[in-house]
């Protein structure tokens, strides 16, 4: 995956979100809101977004790994 570029302090911000730290309480949830900044604005895929549509409510799973589990083979 393609870090995210800051283009501006909006964008800075919301990646300090991306970067929650695992576990705290509201992180998954914060995390998901942070990413649907990025997937609106082109700099994240949809099959990123479900990923952390999917721990949104898990506080302690890595988007990353989700994302990763989810990818197709053949692509």
């Amino acid at each position: 995956m393609k870090p995210i570029e800051a283009e501006n302090e909006e964008d800075r911000e919301h990646l300090a979100l991306l970067e929650l730290p695992l576990g705290q309480p509201g992180s998954g949830m914060t995390r998901y809101g942070a990413a649907m900044y990025f997937f609106q604005r082109g700099k994240i895929s949809a099959d990123r977004l479900e990923a952390y549509r999917i721990c949104c409510n898990l506080d302690s799973e890595d988007p990353d790994l989700v994302a990763h589990s989810r990818r197709n083979p053949d692509r």
